[in-house]
């Protein structure tokens, strides 16, 4: 499998250039340098309008141009070299390139600085974007960990989308997604620790899984945001979703440790959970 990164930090002279000018139109400016040029190519195969996932543009000049700096010190080879890896390592079901674009992360997103060592990513059906601060601590080492956890995701989809036919939409599937694929990215990269899988007490655990979880398992009508990231007015910690997830799998592959990442993905997330006795 092919892998085609687009380094499109290194390629917003132009809008800088722009931002410089009196009245410039942030917005405008970074539709015409950062997005265009590569959004075709990015959504190729999304069979619905994806475009809320496009990057949000960045208004801070003087600190972009820093970002920039930093980002073209970055070794493309070694980090290439890091996603073969995971590739390598789960192998799709058709041998199509993969396109990822590494683009700049605003400074002003704190929550994904200091919550998530300043790296992001997004799967635009099957292609990816990952952006990045390098502002933050240690963003270097989570960048294979982010393609890790989106690659996962693409493999998933190609298989329940393009191979099995559809998937059941329940609140159990969201929670398995991204369990699935951060016990993925966390089996390459063993020696990090994301703080989204972590950050919940045992007595807390029981709670919220009584008390919310448990009850909407098998709902298709529920609130993505609320119970994936978290809400306050229903003291539901950030990213309780992506915690329960990671829970269930960690569960599931201690009773089965042998089963592999991918025959993993064939089974249904009903029948993970019942195997995996997860019981609060």
């Amino acid at each position: 499998m092919n892998l085609e990164i687009i380094a499109v930090y290194e390629n917003l002279d132009g809008y800088l250039l722009e931002m410089e000018k009196d009245n410039a139109d942030y917005k405008e400016l970074w539709d015409e340098y950062a997005i265009k040029p590569y959004w075709e190519k990015l959504s190729q195969w999304a069979p619905f309008d994806m475009s809320d996932r496009k990057p949000k543009p960045i208004k801070d000049v003087s600190k972009l141009k820093q970002q920039i700096k930093l980002l073209k010190e970055m070794n493309l080879d070694v980090i290439r070299n890091e996603f073969l890896r995971a590739v390598e390592a789960l192998p799709n079901y058709d041998d199509d390139t993969i396109v990822i674009a590494i683009y700049p992360l605003d400074d002003n997103e704190t929550n994904i600085k200091e919550q998530q060592n300043g790296v992001q990513g997004v799967s635009i059906f099957g292609n990816m974007l990952i952006q990045v601060n390098p502002f933050a601590e240690d963003y270097f080492k989570w960048i294979p960990y982010v393609f890790a956890h989106e690659y996962h995701h693409s493999v998933w989809g190609n298989y329940w989308y393009v191979v099995h036919g559809g998937s059941t939409g329940s609140l159990i599937e969201a929670l398995l997604i991204d369990g699935q694929a951060d016990s993925f990215a966390k089996s390459l990269n063993p020696t990090l620790n994301p703080k989204w899988i972590s950050q919940i007490s045992k007595e807390q655990e029981k709670e919220l899984w009584d008390k919310h979880y448990s009850k909407l398992l098998d709902e298709t009508n529920f609130d993505y945001g609320t119970y994936m990231f978290g809400n306050e007015k229903l003291s539901i910690p950030w990213c309780a979703g992506y915690f329960f997830g990671y829970r269930i799998i960690d569960s599931f592959r201690k009773l089965y440790p042998d089963i592999t990442t991918k025959a993993l993905i064939e089974i249904n997330s009903e029948e993970i959970l019942s195997k995996s006795n997860y019981n609060l």
